[in-house]
C-alpha cells in the first residue's frame, strides 16, 4: 500500500511539474523573447497592446459613463499566463516612452515611413493609455497580484478620437465622455 502511495504522489507530482513550467514562459512570447524592446518593436508593441486592450475595453464599453474598471479572477489568471512580469513592466516603460513620442510628433521605428501603422501605434497607445496602462501607480499590470475588485480609474485627460478608433466604435463613448470633462 505504501509503495502505491508513493506511486501515486510521484504522478501527481509529475503532472503539476509541466503546470508550473508552462506558466514560466508566456506561451504568447516564445522562449528567449522576453526581452524585447517594447519601445521601438512596433510588432511586439502591437501583439502584446492588442491583447490587453480587447480583453479591458469591452469593461468600458459594458459601462457607458464609467470612470473606473476592475479585473475578475478570471482576467488575472489569464494575464498572470500570457504576460510574464518582466513583459508587462517593459510594456508599461513603452507605453509611456510612445506618449511622450505623440506628444513631440515623433514617429516610430518600422511604422516611420507607413502612415496607416503609424496611426495604429498612436491608437493603440492612447487607448492604453485611457486604461491607466502608463501609471506607476494603480495600473493592472503591475498590480496583477492584488487586482481582483480593486478599481482602476480610466484616464480621459488627452482623450480624442484616436483612442477609440473608427467613429463607428467609439462615437457615442466619446460623446458621453467629453460630457462628463464638460461637466
Amino acid at each position: 500500500q505504501q509503495q502505491q502511495q508513493q506511486q501515486q504522489q510521484q504522478q501527481q507530482q509529475q503532472q503539476k511539474q509541466p503546470q508550473t513550467s508552462q506558466h514560466a514562459s508566456s506561451p504568447l512570447l516564445p522562449a528567449g523573447t522576453e526581452d524585447l524592446d517594447l519601445k521601438t518593436n512596433d510588432n511586439a508593441y502591437h501583439v502584446i497592446g492588442a491583447l490587453l486592450t480587447d480583453r479591458l475595453l469591452p469593461k468600458l464599453d459594458a459601462h457607458p459613463g464609467c470612470t473606473h474598471y476592475s479585473l475578475d479572477q478570471d482576467d488575472v489568471d489569464f494575464f498572470n499566463g500570457m504576460l510574464p512580469y518582466s513583459v508587462r513592466r517593459r510594456f508599461v516603460d513603452a507605453v509611456r516612452y510612445r506618449l511622450q513620442l505623440i506628444k513631440s510628433g515623433g514617429r516610430m521605428g518600422s511604422a516611420a515611413g507607413k502612415a496607416g501603422d503609424d496611426a495604429g501605434w498612436r491608437r493603440l497607445t492612447m487607448q492604453c493609455q485611457l486604461l491607466g496602462l502608463e501609471r506607476m501607480h494603480q495600473n493592472v499590470l503591475l498590480d496583477l497580484a492584488q487586482s481582483v475588485g480593486k478599481n482602476y480609474p480610466i484616464n480621459l485627460k488627452d482623450q480624442g478620437p484616436l483612442a477609440f478608433g473608427a467613429a463607428a466604435n467609439g462615437t457615442q463613448r466619446q460623446q458621453q465622455q467629453q460630457q462628463q470633462q464638460q461637466q
